[in-house]
C-alpha cells in the first residue's frame, strides 16, 4: 500500500493535472501550479481560473486527474475543494 502511495504522489507531482468542476456545465482546465502536501492534500494555484473558482465556491465538487505518458500510469481523485487565499 505504501509503495502505491509513493507512485500516486510521484505521478501527481511530476505531471500536469486536469482539474474538473461543475455548475450547469462541466469545466476542465490544465493546471501546472500545483502540489501534494505531506499529509496528502492537493493544492492548486489560482492562475486565471475564474470559472473553476466560482464553481468551487458554489458547490465544492472537484475531480483531479494526472497521467504519466512515459509509464501510462494515471490517477483520478474526486472530492470536495475549499478555496483559500491564505495559509501555509
Amino acid at each position: 500500500l505504501e509503495f502505491r502511495r509513493v507512485l500516486f504522489r510521484s505521478v501527481l507531482k511530476a505531471n500536469v493535472w486536469s482539474v474538473a468542476t461543475c455548475s450547469d456545465v462541466p469545466n476542465v482546465v490544465p493546471v501546472g501550479f500545483k502540489d501534494v502536501t505531506e499529509d496528502g492534500l492537493l493544492v492548486v494555484g489560482d492562475v486565471m481560473m475564474d470559472t473553476t473558482v466560482k464553481n468551487v465556491q458554489a458547490n465544492g465538487k472537484i475531480a483531479v486527474s494526472a497521467f504519466d505518458p512515459k509509464t501510462s500510469e494515471g490517477y483520478q481523485v474526486k472530492g470536495t475543494a475549499v478555496y483559500q487565499t491564505e495559509g501555509p
